[in-house]
């Protein structure tokens, strides 16, 4: 039904918008379109407007000891003098002794022993495979730059050659010495000393004109590679056929790798996710003939020059590869851009310009911007008109007053005007509501759940609008602004086909390598609120011999990526259910039928969901 055909349903949409009341402010920070000089878009409190200028003046800057003395003294004064000294010995030795301790086993653990070197270094390939691995320098440290020869020297696939393009100032001739003691006894080492500092890009494309080889790796001047690294690139190239293939990697900090910072296990390839954040970053390796196709680097995106580079590549390629294997290793320290981005505060307006050029060649324009937690973290605000929205509430085994609720929501917070509403409490009437919509996409919500955010609609039509997206779910929170739902990972046994990974986490918390800040590719949603096109997403519903509703929404992602479809999770899109009307339950025949159906892509694993990781500790390696 629609909700103007019941007049006592209609009575219960009145009376729960009175009930209704959302304090924005909660969220504002975190919805509002940055720059880098702060909100633009989103209108503040008052006292957060206040508070945020206040951060900014001089004042708060000079009385940051006062603040820090304060916190220290109350510390001091609730623990004692032991307790502040038993306080700074954990926090500096326990955490450091326990990183290192894990590292090291880490280490150990995916290092290969003499014999797999052996093996490796003996192995022959059907195909001709010549790395080419490509470093630009610039005033190298000899500690950095003879740790990253050393790596490339000691990898255990011979067929390469190392590509130097020495742009380094003239008082840094150790970086020409150095190398050139290297090249005389290994002839794959080839050097050339530029006449300028061309910038990054043009400086990359120096080595490029330099390669020999079939196929370039990317590689900075201060980072070390995995002794395999070549030869998992150029097995998975000779096995699959790949033109662009990506691996993991970890960042460590100063001179010993023992000191990792972060580990990195990337999704397979996501082209929302390398919208939203260069995930892919090392290592990469592509072919030469991809390359040509595309072009060289573009110093106007100098900053920002790889994410310009990986994204015109991975649009081109023919078959990107994903290597789950930790093969590089990423060299933090105080000029790198990653760890200091006022070092190379240009690579932020770089980074926008590159990410909204690539979403206008693939006749998606939008409006890019830094997210709020950092700065080379992209917020998409694609264009949008405004199509028919069929909405409809699924109230099945849930008390006609809830799906009221949800209704009234829509009708006193959404901006987005055009849509209907259809009400349907049992599954028989959520398969004949999606038959009689009447919109050009359909939105199903949860009964119960209620929108926080007025531009809810808009923020799952902007990606719901494109061709390559099947399906886009919103992010879902609980009372406690904690999320309930946002991505599912699909598992390989009956128990794991539904994994909700972020469940218990703040909505403003980073997650995993900040995904909690830019829309990401996902295997799945559940069906607390997601949108598609009514006429396709209606088709697969009814084709699914799931009973419940989650088993229904799983199967529909399922076959809408066997057609090579995006299921995409727009984190800005918030909506809110309580944690006892959230009931997104899949009966035990369902995962069976599930199971036998999508078998092969179950086996597989889930594309978008590390095997490194575990899914009991979610998002934590194994």
């Amino acid at each position: 039904m629609t909700v103007n055909e019941d007049l006592e349903f209609r009575k219960l949409i009145e009376q729960e918008k009175e009930k209704i009341s959302v304090d924005l402010g909660d969220f504002v920070k975190f919805l509002a379109y940055t720059r880098e000089d702060g909100p633009d878009d989103v209108e503040e409190e008052p006292e957060r407007r206040g508070i945020r200028r206040l951060k900014g003046t001089p004042v708060w800057a000079v009385l940051y000891p006062a603040r820090k003395t304060y916190r220290a003294m109350k510390f001091l004064y609730e623990n004692g003098p032991s307790g502040v000294y038993h306080k700074a010995q954990n926090a500096v030795a326990n955490n450091r002794l326990a990183r290192r301790k894990e590292a090291r086993k880490f280490l150990t653990k995916i290092m290969p022993t003499e014999e797999e070197k052996k093996k490796q270094r003996e192995r022959e390939f059907d195909r001709e495979i010549k790395i080419s691995v490509l470093v630009p320098l610039f005033n190298t440290p000899e500690k950095f730059l003879r740790d990253m020869i050393d790596s490339v020297r000691e990898q255990t696939y011979r067929n390469w050659e190392l590509c130097l393009a020495d742009a380094s100032d003239a008082d840094a001739g150790n970086v020409a010495r150095i190398v050139k003691e290297y090249a005389a006894i290994d002839p794959r080492i080839r050097y050339e000393k530029l006449k300028k500092n061309m910038g990054i890009a043009e400086n990359t494309n120096a080595c490029i004109r330099m390669a020999s080889g079939n196929y370039l790796a990317l590689f900075d001047h201060d980072d070390m590679l995995h002794p395999s690294a070549l030869y998992e690139c150029v097995k998975t190239i000779a096995s699959k056929g790949a033109d662009f293939v990506y691996t993991d990697e970890v960042t460590f900090e100063g001179t010993e790798l023992e000191n990792i910072i972060t580990y990195h296990f990337k999704p397979d390839f996501s082209v929302d996710n390398l919208r939203g954040v260069n995930y892919i970053c090392h290592l990469s390796v592509f072919s030469k003939n991809l390359l040509e196709q595309v072009g060289l680097f573009r110093p106007e995106y100098d900053g920002s020059q790889d994410h310009d580079m990986i994204m015109r590549l991975t649009d081109a390629a023919e078959c990107i590869c994903h290597i789950p294997k930790v093969l590089y290793f990423w060299r933090y320290h105080k000029m790198s851009t990653s760890m200091n981005l006022n070092a190379k505060s240009y690579a932020v307006s770089a980074g926008i310009r590159a990410v909204r050029d690539a979403e206008v060649r693939r006749g998606y324009p939008a409006k890019v911007y830094s997210a709020q937690i950092c700065k080379t973290h992209y917020r998409m605000k694609y264009e949008i008109s405004n199509p028919r929205i069929s909405v409809i509430i699924d109230g099945s085994g849930r008390q006609m007053q809830k799906a009221a609720r949800t209704a009234a929501s829509l009708e006193k917070l959404s901006s987005y005007g055009n849509y209907s509403v259809y009400c349907a409490m049992t599954q028989a009437k959520l398969t004949e509501a999606f038959r009689q919509a009447d919109g050009e996409y359909v939105l199903l919500l949860a009964a119960g759940s209620v929108i926080l955010t007025p531009a809810f609609i808009e923020e799952l039509l902007m990606f719901a609008q494109r061709q390559d997206v099947g399906l886009v779910g919103a992010q879902v929170l609980d009372e406690k602004n904690l999320i309930v739902s946002s991505d599912l990972v699909v598992g390989k046994t009956p128990d794991t086909i539904a994994v909700e990974m972020n469940r218990g986490e703040r909505y403003d918390a980073p997650g995993y390598m900040g995904r909690n800040y830019y829309a990401h590719n996902i295997s799945a949603v559940s069906g607390c609120a997601c949108m598609a096109r009514t006429k396709e997403f209606g088709t697969l519903w009814e084709k699914s011999g799931e009973k419940t509703t989650l088993g229904k929404i799983l199967s529909v992602c399922f076959a809408l990526r066997r057609e090579g479809r995006q299921i995409v999770l727009n984190p800005y899109a918030l909506c809110r259910i309580a944690n006892a009307d959230y009931r997104q339950e899949i009966s035990a025949v369902d995962r069976q039928n599930l199971m036998h159906a999508y078998a092969k892509e179950i086996a597989a694993g889930d594309p978008f969901y590390n095997k490194n990781l575990s899914l009991e500790r979610h998002w934590h390696k194994k």
